[in-house]
């Protein structure tokens, strides 16, 4: 009896020993959560007890303001006060003679907004390159607006008839109001959505996404920011539901993005769409993996639209000045538009998170264009080249 006592207290022993062990290996065991499933709405509307979560109106209103600011820059004897306090301020926006009674109050909306384009502008970019944009605005109000009635020549800003256009330029041969909106283009929505709206420091996990004090309608500030990035694509839709066909309303990046999307590389507005959806969707359901990874599809998504665009109006320039007969008016147009694409091109963001070109790069490339008597100077070889360049990253 006395070993049989003895064997039922070692095996016990034993046994209390191996819990031991296996209850000491668990709590040691790193726990790895599993992330939320993501299902993408079929279009991008998000609901919180039956009222809607998205709101970009900022957006809308800066994309409506650079519209208006542009509209200015076709204006004879525009003063450039007026047109800085447009772009510095946010106030100031006057409409047309005759505008329609609708048309005045979206006017009037802007100056009240509070919103201004100056400090969204290069924001996260190069401290040069916002002022840089604002001279387009003087230039243009200080030497072409008013020289309307001079025939634009090397050196001499004025107007340049064809049958194809006319264009009012600088003495370079820049077409002020297609460089100064495709500057945007970069500097505003690029900027804005790939290094503030969709980057870590609004998107991160440190960022507000707690909802459970959120009543209908309401939205966390992680949400706001991923649909403030939204907006600066998308806010000028009239129909975000079918936007992965984009109208290409106004004059900023969905214009661009919809004549990539016709000819360049088909397909890329839906992968850029649906991009946001599931982004959106990852931010509902508390999955920072997916959040991640579909804000970088759209980031490196978007810039190929810039790269696209720049190679392509260098493209067009070249072909217009290699014609026996040169269409001055067509060639300034198409490379002026090209030029904005260029400046652009510093606010694109590839798979390891960097410009596709630094600020350097892109100030030498501009100022190559710039040299001598600028537009009136450059060379088919010199286009293409250029052009080559920029597609090498495509």
């Amino acid at each position: 009896m006395k070993i049989y006592y003895n064997s039922i207290k070692l095996i016990v022993a034993s046994m209390l020993i191996a819990t031991n062990f296996s209850c000491s290996s668990d709590d040691d065991q790193e726990v790895i959560p599993v992330p939320n499933q993501v299902t993408a709405p079929d279009t991008y509307t998000f609901e919180r007890l039956g009222e809607t979560t998205v709101s970009f109106t900022g957006q809308t209103t800066r994309l409506k303001m650079a519209a208006s600011l542009f509209n200015k820059l076709n204006d004879e004897n525009v003063n450039s006060a007026s047109l800085l306090q447009m772009f510095d301020d946010g106030t100031g926006f006057t409409a047309d003679s005759g505008a329609s009674a609708e048309e005045i109050a979206s006017i009037e909306a802007l100056n009240n907004s509070g919103k201004k384009l100056a400090n969204k502008t290069a924001a996260y970019g190069d401290a040069s390159v916002q002022p840089k944009i604002a001279g387009f605005l003087s230039e243009y109000a200080n030497d072409v607006s008013t020289s309307f009635v001079v025939d634009a020549s090397p050196g001499v800003a004025g107007t340049y008839v064809t049958s194809s256009r006319t264009v009012r330029v600088n003495g370079k041969g820049m077409e002020l109001n297609q460089v100064f909106a495709k500057s945007l283009i970069g500097a505003l929505v690029m900027d804005q959505v790939a290094y503030g709206y969709l980057s870590s420091v609004k998107i991160g996990d440190d960022v507000d996404n707690d909802t459970s004090a959120l009543g209908a309608g309401e939205y966390t500030t992680m949400e706001h920011h991923f649909d403030e990035g939204f907006g600066y694509v998308y806010g000028q839709e009239s129909d975000v539901t079918t936007a992965s066909s984009p109208q290409g309303n106004g004059i900023l990046f969905n214009k661009y993005l919809k004549k990539v999307n016709e000819s360049e590389e088909p397909g890329l507005a839906t992968e850029i769409y649906d991009a946001f959806k599931l982004g959106r969707a990852a931010i509902v359901a508390s999955n920072s993996i997916v959040r991640d990874e579909q804000a970088e599809i759209v980031k490196t998504k978007m810039s190929r639209v810039i790269l696209h665009k720049a190679a392509h109006y260098l493209r067009g320039a070249a072909e217009a000045k290699a014609e026996a007969e040169v269409d001055y008016s067509d060639y300034f147009h198409g490379l002026s538009e090209g030029y904005g694409f260029i400046l652009s091109l510093q606010f694109t963001y590839d798979s390891d998170g960097l410009n596709y070109f630094s600020h350097s790069e892109v100030e030498a490339m501009l100022a190559a264009l710039e040299t001598g008597n600028g537009f009136w100077d450059r060379t088919p070889s010199e286009l293409n080249e250029m052009a080559a360049q920029i597609e090498a990253k495509l």
